[in-house]
């Protein structure tokens, strides 16, 4: 669940973005838009589509997983044993 304060709950969040969007000067907009357009292919797994064979959903998977990053660090061993996932 995520914290919103007291002015926020009033109001949903797209309606407040659009509040502020509007007091922001148009090159600040473009910023705004760019972000935005940015988190989306992020955020959202492709679609499948019934009409690909096995290995073209293969390869359409892989693209996307291969368009994040990879800079992040990989996991220490000890936080992939069960004993550091699940409470006993």
């Amino acid at each position: 669940m995520i914290w919103l304060p007291i002015s926020l709950s009033q109001m949903n969040i797209e309606q407040v973005i659009i509040k502020n969007l509007r007091k922001l000067p148009l090159e600040k907009q473009q910023e705004v838009l760019s972000f935005t357009e940015s988190l989306i292919p992020k955020t959202s797994l492709p679609l499948p589509d019934p009409t690909l064979a096995p290995e073209q959903r293969a390869a359409k998977w892989m693209s996307w997983v291969q368009s994040h990053s990879s800079n992040n660090p990989p996991l220490p061993d000890e936080a992939l044993h069960r004993d550091t996932m699940y409470e006993d």
